[in-house]
C-alpha cells in the first residue's frame, strides 16, 4: 500500500475543535472495541497494540491527533 500525505489548512479554532473531535472518536471507538468479546482474553499490555492492528483507522486518528497537538502546543502555552 502506498502512503498518502494530507495537507489541510485550518484556523486555530477549527484545529482545536477538530482535535477535540478526534479525541472523542478515538475514545469512543477504543472503549467500544476494548471490552468486546474479541479481546476479552488478550492481556491488558497486549490489548492496545492488538486493537490498533485490527482497527487501522484508529492509527490514523492517533497520528492526526498527535500532529495537531504538536502544532497547537506552542499556541496553547502562550494562551496560558
Amino acid at each position: 500500500m502506498s502512503k498518502i500525505t494530507l495537507q489541510i489548512e485550518l484556523d486555530e479554532l477549527q484545529a482545536k475543535h477538530y482535535l477535540q473531535w478526534l479525541c472523542s472518536q478515538y475514545n469512543l471507538t477504543m472503549a467500544d472495541v476494548w471490552y468486546s468479546d474479541r479481546y476479552r482474553n488478550v492481556p491488558t499490555g497486549e490489548r492496545g497494540p492488538k486493537v490498533l492492528a485490527d482497527v487501522p483507522h484508529l492509527q490514523g486518528i492517533c497520528r492526526t491527533r498527535k500532529a495537531l497537538e504538536q502544532l497547537l502546543g506552542p499556541v496553547s502555552e502562550r494562551a496560558q
